[in-house]
């Protein structure tokens, strides 16, 4: 079944499901990354997906990657992620996340300890993306996978898991290597991250400081800017700022609560500048964006 994505998350920016089952554990989603992009978070299940109009740039704690139309990726397990938009029109993509255990089966299984754990397994593998002539292969797997899923005619679940096996593995004939210093850094600065994104998160609407952040962390503030800078490319009061706008975009939405009580909740102390933060933003002021939304 497909769903339009609008992406849950919990309070470790862990994103919740609403879709998939335990017998058939995959959910299927269009994301119209013009309307929202998909913030940073991580979830337990792979998912791969397809650009289906526009430009996109999907960035996890090793760099970043910009697909095109047509153009197919994969995330791995666990892997802190954000995908946004590059394109001024139309940009949409679609998705399949699903549990490792669809592919693999249980752990004694040998497409588990074949093609399964081999990737899981490897925090090196974080994004691959198929937007090459030599990955038509992977192209069409995910695809099809899409549109088996979409569709849902009968016998859709075992050509599904039939699709993404066949991907993994040419994932696993392929995937690049990596250094086991570089894969350790970048494991460490993602740990770390999602920590100090979860403290933000718990604590957004206080007087919060850089060295506060760090502390969560048990590392020094240099430490906590250049994680921030490597990982999310922007300084921990630059993310906190907009973590605080994107809750507030939510309130006025999902509530009838005053803007300035919206404000102060989100943690702006001052009216005009809540204001004018928000506006550079959303490209409108609170009140319009509230209008426009309902």
């Amino acid at each position: 079944m497909l769903t339009f994505c609008d992406t849950t998350i919990d309070s470790q920016r862990h994103e919740s499901l609403e879709d998939g089952t335990v017998e058939f554990p995959v959910a299927c989603y269009f994301d119209d990354l013009n309307q929202k992009s998909i913030p940073w978070h991580w979830h337990e299940e792979l998912e791969v997906g397809i650009v289906r109009d526009g430009v996109i740039t999907i960035r996890t704690p090793d760099g970043q990657c910009k697909l095109t139309k047509g153009d197919c990726y994969f995330l791995n397990s666990s892997v802190l992620h954000m995908i946004q938009s590059q394109d001024t029109e139309g940009c949409s993509t679609d998705s399949l996340v699903f549990h490792a255990s669809l592919v693999g089966g249980n752990m004694d299984s040998v497409f588990w300890r074949k093609y399964v754990r081999p990737v899981t397994a490897d925090s090196g593998i974080t994004m691959l993306p198929f937007n090459e002539a030599g990955q038509k292969r992977a192209n069409s797997l995910i695809q099809s996978a899409w549109l088996e899923c979409l569709h849902s005619d009968y016998g859709f679940e075992a050509n599904v898991r039939y699709l993404l096996t066949q991907l993994f593995v040419v994932i696993n004939q392929k995937h690049p290597e990596i250094s086991a210093a570089n894969q350790k850094r970048i494991v460490q600065q993602s740990e770390r991250i999602k920590i100090m994104l979860t403290y933000i998160k718990e604590n957004f609407s206080e007087n919060v400081t850089v060295q506060q952040i760090a502390d969560s962390a048990s590392i020094s503030e240099s430490e906590c800017l250049r994680c921030f800078r490597n990982v999310l490319g922007i300084s921990p009061i630059a993310y906190l700022k907009k973590y605080r706008l994107q809750h507030a975009a939510e309130l006025l939405d999902a509530t009838q609560w005053k803007i300035s009580y919206i404000g102060q909740k989100c943690g702006f102390s001052e009216m005009s500048y809540f204001s004018k933060s928000f506006k550079e933003i959303y490209k409108r002021t609170p009140s319009e964006y509230r209008i426009r939304e309902r």
